[in-house]
């Protein structure tokens, strides 16, 4: 489903973010990308993302190079991901409600379906009694089971997490990694960067381990 052919990617001053990085994902895969910071692992994802490109090599999804994809069909190819961050990047003048249903805003779904499916999303995570809530008044736990809603709301067939626990504590932590874990079994494809031995221990799934921009592991 996802394949890296000896991928470059290089930062100003020569630095190599990504140097000759090649691997497969397959479709229905649970897959750690770790490392220490600076080690590519966010890069990986936003060339998946196509939020960058590489300098060298090809990124493939489906089959498709994804490097060149016109800038007009990139919205339409970010259907197929959910991207879920560190730092959440929520709409904080934005109800909890309305920050989980912007990716179905956006695509135009009926109203009702954006209704039924907004306020399935927040049950199953917890937050029934919040949904008018605005992210300030939120934890940092609730914040982060906003963005994994919403980055899940349109059912993508691939979801990545950009370290979506580093932040949290400990019974946060497991209950994020429990929600994606229940995705990952029912079929979707995750894409999972993050530090943190212990989640990589207890989950027992395939690692990708980088070191300066390289695969070690």
């Amino acid at each position: 489903m996802i394949k890296f052919n000896h991928v470059f990617k290089i930062y100003e001053k020569n630095i190599n973010a990504l140097a000759d990085v090649s691997f497969e994902i397959k479709k229905g895969e649970f897959v750690f990308i770790t490392g220490p910071s600076g080690a590519g692992k966010t890069t990986i994802l936003k060339l998946l993302y196509r939020e960058e490109t590489p300098d060298m090599g090809t990124v493939l999804f489906d089959s498709q190079d994804i490097t060149h994809i016109h800038k007009n069909k990139v919205p339409y190819y970010r259907r197929n991901i959910g991207f879920v961050f560190q730092d959440f990047k929520l709409l904080f003048h934005k109800t909890v409600f309305e920050n989980i249903a912007l990716p179905l805003i956006i695509t135009k779904a009926n109203p009702e379906y954006i209704k039924k499916t907004v306020y399935e999303a927040i049950s199953k995570i917890g937050l029934e009694g919040k949904e008018n809530f605005i992210p300030w008044h939120l934890s940092g736990g609730e914040k982060q089971k906003v963005a994994t809603a919403r980055a899940l709301i349109s059912a993508p067939p691939v979801v990545l997490a950009d370290e979506p626990t580093g932040n949290l504590d400990d019974d946060s932590a497991r209950e994020i990694i429990r929600i994606f874990n229940e995705l990952n079994e029912k079929g979707t494809t995750v894409i999972f960067a993050t530090h943190s031995k212990e989640i990589m221990q207890e989950m027992g799934k395939r690692v990708i381990k980088l070191r300066e921009g390289r695969i070690v592991e």
